[in-house]
């Protein structure tokens, strides 16, 4: 299967509808255009994934599939709101919080967040325009959505379906939907396209204005030192570039005890401190090794990241991503690009 770069150059006006598989969670975040993110693997396995969309002027929908865990560091692009929803058995993490199958996790633009998915999970998300969903819920019902984490459904049986059938009508090729949106490559369908448009952007914004801000658990006092407990452990590392090695520089760090450090792991990310810490550093050396400009043996990349016995590292290294760090950097060309399976109509990606 040919790797190729996914990102379109053309002007046409059409919109964009493709399928892209992954074979590593560099090349998974690599897939999305409508923000920034950094994926960090948890799982233990060899990798794989595909994102299926459809990018509209204002709305941008998706389907993602991920088979390892995963905690990913996001940011919306300005001026639109992302929102994930899923009705898989295990749920994922927002900020912390844990998102029920009748609830959608929604974040701004401008504003980082962390998305915690466990392995074998499909996400299906909405990136829409501010402007677009302020005409269908309000300017300030729309405030109220950006100062949280999680909204719902008010019929908690209702679940996701409506979202989830209009997302998986508009990339089956086979629907009715999914068919006439393949027609837009034709230049004469002009009238067409912005009929679909129009339909496809209005049954987004009824379907989310059956949605409102969920409770407010985050304001409580325990989720308050947890969040503020990982945040200065994330600060560190950001502000410094240095991962801390031990639980009691950790606990330094984030101001808790290590009890109450264990705690917040085990609540917030479903994974102890120390795993979680030195899977992050395996993820960081991952990238470097795919960094084809990077030259350093692999043993002084290991030693830059806090691993100073190779033996240990090779273990860990493996067992994380089902490949030795020789087999990551002999395959960085190939897991530069994603592999698009389908291109159907194509334009400049959404802003």
């Amino acid at each position: 299967m040919n790797l190729v770069q996914s990102r379109d150059e053309d002007n046409s006006c059409a919109p964009v509808r493709c399928k892209q598989y992954s074979f590593d969670v560099n090349q998974q975040a690599q897939t999305l255009t409508a923000w920034e993110q950094r994926y960090n693997q948890h799982g233990s396995g060899q990798f794989n994934g595909y994102l299926d969309e459809l990018r509209l002027p204002k709305l941008h929908l998706f389907e993602e599939y991920t088979s390892q865990t995963i905690h990913q560091e996001c940011c919306v692009n300005p001026d639109a709101l992302w929102i994930g929803f899923s009705l898989d058995t295990q749920r994922p993490k927002v900020n912390g919080r844990t998102a029920e199958k009748h609830q959608l996790m929604i974040r701004p633009a401008h504003e980082h967040f962390e998305l915690t998915t466990p392995e074998d999970f499909n996400i299906l998300g909405i990136v829409i325009d501010r402007e677009l969903l302020t005409t269908g819920i309000g300017f300030e019902e729309l405030e109220r959505w950006e100062s949280t984490c999680l909204i719902e459904n008010s019929h908690a049986e209702h679940s996701c379906w409506a979202l989830v059938d209009l997302i998986k009508q508009s990339l089956n090729c086979n629907s009715i939907l999914g068919r006439k949106l393949l027609e837009l490559a034709d230049p004469n369908q002009i009238e067409l396209h912005s009929r679909l448009v129009n339909l496809i952007e209005q049954s987004a914004i009824a379907r989310l204005g059956m949605y409102q801000v969920a409770g407010t658990p985050e304001h409580s006092r325990g989720f308050s030192t947890r969040r503020q407990a990982l945040k200065r452990i994330n600060n560190h590392i950001e502000q410094t570039g240095n991962y801390p090695l031990t639980i009691n520089e950790m606990c330094s760090i984030a101001c808790v005890s290590q009890r109450t450090l264990q705690y917040c792991f085990e609540q917030e990310l479903g994974i102890n401190p120390n795993t979680f810490v030195r899977d992050c550093r395996l993820n960081a050396v991952r990238r470097e090794l795919l960094n084809m400009s990077e030259q350093s043996a692999i043993c002084d990349i290991a030693l830059r990241y806090g691993f100073y016995h190779l033996g240990t590292f090779n273990h860990y290294y493996k067992l994380l991503f089902a490949e030795t760090p020789s087999q990551t950097r002999d395959r960085a060309s190939k897991y530069q690009n994603v592999s698009v399976v389908k291109r159907f109509v194509r334009r400049n990606g959404f802003k």
